[in-house]
């Protein structure tokens, strides 16, 4: 696997937030493609959250040795 930054994985993260923003917006708007949008944002954070935890914990593993 080939190796992210973790500057990377928080872009990916603020991306995620950027969607969820924009996802409410549109249901304050009251326009359908909202839950869409939520389903997106939360995928993207969750993608990054994981692999934001995966490398930390490698990097643990690493150290340890």
């Amino acid at each position: 696997m080939t190796s992210v930054s973790y500057r990377t994985l928080f872009i990916v993260l603020l991306v995620g937030l950027g969607l969820m923003l924009l996802a409410s917006y549109l249901k304050t708007q009251q326009i359908a493609a909202a839950g869409i949008v939520v389903l997106m944002g939360l995928v993207v954070q969750f993608v990054a959250g994981v692999l934001m935890i995966w490398k930390f914990a490698s990097r643990l593993d690493k150290s340890e040795d």
